[in-house]
């Protein structure tokens, strides 16, 4: 008993640490500003002074997600189903369709003289929003990865493990309540 206890109280301090990380990240953003920690295989795949900015739309089937920083890196996200803003937390299974196809991609520039860039597919994984308000999301993606155009079964994958911080985001709700969809601090 004593262990689960232990366990529990873990998981509990893991969640108020990262509560307060989240916490410390928002505020030191603008409105409309967001910042994308993404992490392949332990390490920063944006510069840590990157500052996102873009747009997020929410539909009853739907939910799309684009964004670019200053550098030109980009991510979108965009996932559907029934309903898909009742869950609590909501969560939404990431997987690549057709070989060429992600409900999560992300790229930076690698040589803008000579526009070249890296660009990736989630191949699996999971989208989790922790904090879904009109003037905060905190989503955490957690899965692997592959670089395109190498993202066939036996291509190589890369650990991805993404926390995203929006402050008072640019949005249109378009055929939801958003009352309905929104929860958290």
């Amino acid at each position: 008993m004593l262990s689960i206890v232990g366990v529990f109280n873990s998981c509990s301090s893991n969640n108020k640490e990262e509560d307060k990380q989240y916490q410390t990240i928002y505020q030191s953003l603008k409105d409309g500003q967001s910042k994308f920690i993404f992490k392949m295989d332990g390490n920063d795949f944006y510069k840590t002074e990157s500052i996102f900015t873009g747009h997020l739309e929410m539909l009853e089937g739907s939910f799309t997600m684009s964004y670019f920083d200053q550098f030109d890196s980009n991510v979108m996200i965009h996932f559907g189903g029934q309903k898909w803003y009742e869950g609590r937390p909501i969560k939404a299974t990431i997987k690549l369709d057709n070989g060429y196809s992600s409900n999560v991609m992300f790229g930076r520039i690698t040589n803008k003289a000579e526009k070249l860039g890296a660009g990736y597919l989630m191949s699996e994984g999971l989208i989790t929003f922790k904090v879904f308000t009109k003037e905060k999301f905190v989503i955490v993606i957690v899965g692997k990865a592959k670089k395109y155009p190498k993202v066939e079964v036996s291509d190589p994958s890369y650990e991805v493990k993404a926390t995203i911080v929006c402050k008072n985001p640019k949005f249109d709700v378009v055929d939801i309540d958003g009352k309905k969809s929104f929860y958290g601090q």
